[in-house]
């Protein structure tokens, strides 16, 4: 629990440097490009620099892994690794949309499988999730279950999205083959695990091979101690080392009965023909 508390403060620091910038009317300046390759905006590199300078006074060793920074170590072979989303959700947070989160992950490792502890915190939202591996998940401070949905047909869905056009067919071929589930998308992957994990609901899918470890390492924790079945497919493999570099996709559902469907359907959504598809009714 040691770690615990200490994300928890560290995601708080920066979540008070992010609503800093709100105020400034700052939040949503270009400042330059971080090391994972998007733009950084002002708000992402506040956050970030709060979070990482109170792990560094806290830590005498550790290696980070972060959006604007990139990966970065202090002291001498670091055990732990910090994972580190300052701002997921930029987008929502720069046109003043509360569904963003500031997320912190920390491996005890070199893979996702050995992820300890996570925190996902939505600030404007007022929801902090969090999750110590092997004693649960829990949302402000209380203890958080998934469904136990497992028909598609009746489940609500988070979708993924993706600003890549290549992917623009599959993602409308995917919401085709939905149309018996309520479909929803908040462009926080991070946030959406998290509402599969408290049961707000019951699955989320991103299969576009694109999501970043800093994305949703905290959350892939917190959806599994609240009992979800989550699949990650990443581009090395499923227990690759974790990097900036490396790129994912997953699924995440409340019951494996429920998740295998949703696999079938991705599945038949990629056979579908793309070229007739936007005739469908």
């Amino acid at each position: 629990m040691v770690f615990l508390s200490l994300i928890r403060e560290a995601a708080r620091e920066g979540a008070e440097r992010a609503i800093e910038a709100i105020k400034l009317g700052t939040a949503g300046s270009v400042v330059g490009k971080g090391k994972g390759g998007d733009y950084s905006l002002q708000g992402d590199v506040a956050s970030e620099e709060a979070i990482i300078n109170y792990l560094r006074q806290h830590m005498g060793n550790l290696r980070v892994i972060s959006e604007e920074a990139g990966e970065l170590s202090y002291g001498e072979s670091p055990a732990y690794t910090f994972i580190i989303d300052p701002i997921d959700g930029s987008r929502n947070y720069k046109r003043g949309l509360p569904f963003f989160a500031i997320s912190i992950g920390v491996v005890e490792g070199e893979t996702l499988d050995d992820l300890v502890a996570g925190v996902v915190y939505a600030p404007l939202l007022n929801m902090e999730f969090t999750a110590v591996r092997g004693q649960g998940a829990w949302l402000n401070g209380k203890p958080i279950r998934v469904t136990s949905q497992d028909d598609l047909a009746n489940a609500l869905v988070f979708v993924g999205a993706t600003p890549k056009a290549v992917f623009l067919p599959q993602v409308y071929a995917l919401m085709l083959t939905l149309r018996g589930s309520v479909v929803r998308s908040l462009g926080s992957a991070s946030l959406e695990l998290s509402f599969v994990a408290s049961g707000g609901v019951d699955a989320y899918i991103d299969q576009w091979g694109t999501m970043r470890v800093i994305d949703v390492a905290a959350a892939i924790l917190i959806a599994r101690e609240a009992g979800a079945w989550v699949k990650v497919r990443g581009s090395l493999n499923e227990r690759g080392a974790v990097s900036l570099k490396e790129k994912l996709a997953v699924i995440a559902a409340s019951t494996e009965k429920l998740g295998k469907q949703l696999e079938a359907v991705y599945r038949e959504a990629l056979n579908m023909d793309f070229t007739e598809m936007f005739y469908a009714s």
